[in-house]
C-alpha cells in the first residue's frame, strides 16, 4: 500500500512536469525545452535525451509512469514536443530516436474509453506540425514500422 501510494504522488508529480513541458513554446526557447525535457528524463526514467532508445526496452519501473494511461496524452505531446526540437536543431538521431518512444505509446492500448478531450485536439496539432517538419526535410522520412 506504502508503495502505490508512493507511485501515485510520483506519477502526479510528473504529471506537473509533463504540464509544464507541454505548455512552453517551440521555437522561442528550444534550449530552455531540453533542459526541462532532460531533467523530466533524469527524474522520472534516469537517462538523458542521449539514451532515449532505452525508453524502447520493456522495464516495468519506467513504463509504469511512461506507459500510464493518466499520463499517456502528456507523455505523447512532450515527446512530439522533443521531435520538434531536434528536428529544428537538425539532429535526426535524437528525432528518431523519440519518435520510436511515441510510437511505443501510442501503441499501447488501455481498456479505458475516452471521449475525446482538448488534449486530443493538441495531440493532432502537434501531430501535423511535426508530420510537416518531418515531410519537409527528406532525411526525416522515419519508417511506418517503427
Amino acid at each position: 500500500m506504502i508503495k502505490q501510494d508512493f507511485i501515485s504522488k510520483y506519477i502526479q508529480e510528473l504529471n506537473k512536469t509533463l504540464a509544464r513541458i507541454i505548455s512552453m513554446e517551440i521555437g522561442n526557447s528550444d534550449d530552455g525545452f531540453l533542459i526541462i525535457f532532460n531533467q523530466m528524463l533524469q527524474s522520472y526514467y534516469k537517462i538523458d535525451d542521449n539514451n532515449l532508445s532505452t525508453l524502447l526496452e520493456i522495464n516495468e519501473e519506467r513504463d509504469q509512469f511512461l506507459l500510464a494511461d493518466e499520463l499517456k496524452k502528456k507523455n505523447i505531446l512532450s515527446f512530439m514536443k522533443a521531435i520538434r526540437v531536434y528536428i529544428n536543431q537538425n539532429n535526426s538521431e535524437k528525432a528518431l530516436a523519440a519518435y520510436q518512444v511515441l510510437k511505443r505509446i501510442e501503441s499501447t492500448h488501455s481498456g479505458i474509453f475516452q471521449f475525446p478531450t482538448e488534449e486530443d485536439k493538441l495531440i493532432a496539432q502537434e501531430r501535423k506540425i511535426v508530420e510537416e517538419k518531418m515531410n519537409a526535410r527528406d532525411s526525416f522520412t522515419f519508417p511506418e514500422n517503427v
